[in-house]
């Protein structure tokens, strides 16, 4: 079962729409990026229509994994900056070049965003027993990462955490994992995936830009019978941001 995330994004988007010209989708009530502070778009920034041409061809699929007989919408909140097919969703970055989203397996999206300096896009996305939030990163070349649920930002909108952990594994990231927003582009800097058994990892909070709570309920433990017995982990810099039993210093 899909744990939701409460986004602590710091910069709020405003993004509002409903069904519209081909290519479009309505649009949520409210979204969030990565960063306390906006990053500027750089000196000679241009806003122009991504290249669908210039995204790769993609290998067929399977009878029976994509239901969908025409392109996604394009979100109203992103008509800007995006284009799709049936393969592709094609974002044009700060610069005026292209980067590629593989949509070839993507049944629907929701939640879109952009943020305030439109360096990033966001949108949940749905398909065939998965699903993912993807961010593109329009700095520099783009970056095009797959968080699996709507990240946890540090107080400084450095640091980005997800945790998308499941018995079912649908989730597109399958693992708790880590980035630094850097001046351009999204580093990773830790993905997990072999964690504690246990059952319904949810992030509680971060402490500091050093550590980050989370729980989590012992296999032995999840029954009807057993409550919401959770138990606390953590995931600290110096340990590499590895999951570990205990809670973060401080109150």
């Amino acid at each position: 079962m899909r744990t939701v995330v409460v986004v602590a994004w710091v910069t709020v988007l405003a993004a509002c729409g409903s069904q519209g010209e081909a290519g479009e989708q309505r649009a949520p009530t409210a979204s969030a990026t990565p960063g306390a502070t906006p990053v500027v778009a750089p000196a000679g920034a241009v806003d122009t229509a991504p290249d669908l041409t210039a995204c790769p061809s993609r290998a067929s699929l399977e009878e029976g994994l994509r239901e969908r007989t025409e392109p996604i919408r394009v979100p109203p909140v992103l008509r800007h900056v995006m284009r799709s097919n049936m393969d592709n969703f094609a974002f044009s970055t700060l610069g005026g070049a292209t980067v590629c989203v593989d949509a070839s397996w993507i049944e629907s999206v929701s939640d879109p965003a952009l943020s305030t300096d439109k360096r990033f896009a966001s949108f949940d996305w749905g398909g065939y027993e998965s699903f993912g939030h993807i961010i593109v990163d329009r700095s520099g070349r783009g970056v095009v990462a797959d968080t699996g649920m709507p990240p946890v930002a540090s107080p400084s909108g450095k640091l980005l955490a997800a945790a998308d952990l499941s018995e079912s594994g649908f989730g597109a990231l399958n693992a708790f994992a880590m980035w630094q927003v850097e001046p351009t582009g999204l580093r990773e800097l830790a993905k997990q995936q072999d964690v504690p058994p246990a059952a319904d990892w949810r992030i509680e909070r971060w402490a500091g830009e050093d550590c980050i709570n989370l729980s989590a309920v012992a296999w032995d433990k999840v029954s009807e019978q057993a409550g919401d017995a959770r138990e606390p982990y953590r995931a600290r810099r110096g340990n590499r941001w590895t999951l570990e039993p205990g809670r973060c210093p401080g109150p």
